[in-house]
């Protein structure tokens, strides 16, 4: 029998991540859905591209599968055949310092053996507990971990682990915002420490999903393949100009053409393309959204013989301090966590350019990029000669800062809803930036 809500009409507007799950899960409860996409693919930045026997991603590398809710969504798309999990030695991370790569301790015990954080700065780790509580709900991260930890921590853990999340800096980033759980250990416990001791005791009886590190024989564009070729209508290169409240539901505009009748309209766009031209109060959101920068970066795809390259890349990648004084922000191993993305006896190498940190050297031309690159993986890897394989993706707006005062940009998203009822901003600006963050998020609105 079909009800009411069963033949509610949803429009959704850009094909990321977000909107497709979203889209999926409100036609799993019946919803009419039409998404719209200005690009003629889906996935926004999630984009896998096959080049002879090299894989290269140019958005997200990998799926941390942390949630059973999320396994249940590959479940249900048939998708959980083709998920493959990184290789044990995914495990292994390196830092570089003082020019040579270092593996990441993996308990306090390492810590200790491989001198990885001075006498001092230990001792510092160890006064946490002791440490004053925050004041400022702006306080940026790198107030709050120099407060709590000290200085070292911040600037060989903090820092680079930042740069390799949000291509940020600590010092732009608001610790409420892009790291609630660390804010909230505080505020509820007084401690880092001991507050994440006081949870792992609490939760020591409760079953525990295993997080696995995980991507798709294709690459992750699989997965929003699969979404979109299961929706309804999806509209390629249809980039929507104005929406229009009235009373007969939301009216869609492209290219002159009129599109109407919606009951709800699921906003999936950057923050800076809301704007007053779109729609009626959309130039405060665009405003607000300044805050929320969008910085440069650029993705390096290099490919070599084995025999060209000293370090076994027995690892997920390496990830760069700022006081190094480098000009990238790390590289993944991406030959080493998945199988097929490299020839035989070739391995692959993702490195990140630019960010919050290097704005400028993510836009250098082409040439310059390569020499940059191939220049510092010779000097921490011990590459040789030029690379056999070589692609290079740079993206203007990256990832979204969520920075201090970063309130002014939820406030502005809020009013602009409250103006026009039906209207929702979704997409990686909330919640969270990461690829599961987004995935449970388009989850949750299909209980609209």
């Amino acid at each position: 029998m079909t009800t009411e809500k069963d033949s509610r009409r949803v429009a959704i507007i850009g094909a990321g991540i977000t909107g497709l799950v979203a889209g999926w899960s409100l036609q799993q409860r019946g919803w009419d859905v039409t998404l719209f996409e200005r690009k003629g693919h889906p996935g926004g930045s999630i984009h896998s591209v096959r080049q002879g026997g090299w894989l290269a991603e140019y958005g997200p590398n990998t799926l941390q599968l942390k949630s059973p809710v999320v396994q249940k969504l590959f479940e249900q798309l048939g998708l959980a055949g083709q998920l493959r999990e990184a290789g044990s030695r995914s495990s292994r991370r390196y830092i570089v310092r003082n020019g040579r790569l270092v593996p990441i301790p993996t308990s306090f015990r390492e810590m200790v053996r491989r001198e990885f954080i001075s006498g001092g700065g230990m001792a510092r780790v160890l006064l946490e507990p002791f440490a004053s509580a925050g004041k400022d709900p702006d306080e940026s991260l790198a107030s709050f971990v120099r407060r709590r930890l000290g200085d070292e921590v911040l600037d060989y853990a903090i820092n680079p682990f930042v740069s390799g999340i949000y291509a940020g800096t600590p010092e732009t980033l608001s610790v409420r915002h892009a790291f609630p759980r660390l804010y909230q250990l505080e505020q509820s416990y007084g401690s880092l420490i001991l507050g994440s001791l006081r949870k792992r005791w609490q939760q020591r009886d409760e079953e525990r999903f295993k997080t696995r590190l995980v991507s798709f024989d294709n690459g992750l564009q699989v997965l929003p393949e699969r979404l979109a070729s299961q929706l309804g209508e999806v509209r390629y290169e249809t980039e929507i100009t104005r929406l229009n409240r009235s009373d007969h539901g939301w009216e869609l505009i492209a290219n002159g053409v009129k599109s109407s009748g919606y009951d709800q309209v699921l906003l999936n766009i950057p923050l800076y393309r809301v704007s007053e031209s779109l729609i009626e109060g959309g130039g405060e959101v665009q405003k607000a959204a300044r805050l929320a920068v969008y910085p440069p970066l650029s993705v390096v795809h290099t490919g070599y013989h084995h025999s060209r390259i000293r370090h076994p890349l027995d690892g997920f990648g390496f990830l760069v301090p700022e006081v190094e004084n480098r000009k990238i922000l790390g590289a993944l191993f991406s030959s080493s966590l998945f199988p097929g993305r490299a020839p035989a006896d070739s391995v692959l190498i993702t490195t990140f350019v630019g960010g919050s940190r290097q704005p400028d050297l993510a836009s250098l031309p082409g040439d310059r990029i390569r020499e940059l690159v191939t220049r510092e993986l010779g000097e921490l890897l011990g590459t040789s000669g030029e690379p056999e394989f070589y692609d290079h993706a740079f993206w203007p707006d990256s990832i979204p800062q969520y920075t201090p005062a970063y309130d002014r940009v939820t406030q502005a998203i809020d009013h602009l809803e409250a103006q026009h009822p039906g209207l929702h901003l979704i997409g990686n600006f909330r919640g969270g930036i990461s690829l599961p963050d987004c995935i449970e998020r388009g989850l949750s609105w299909g209980e609209l």
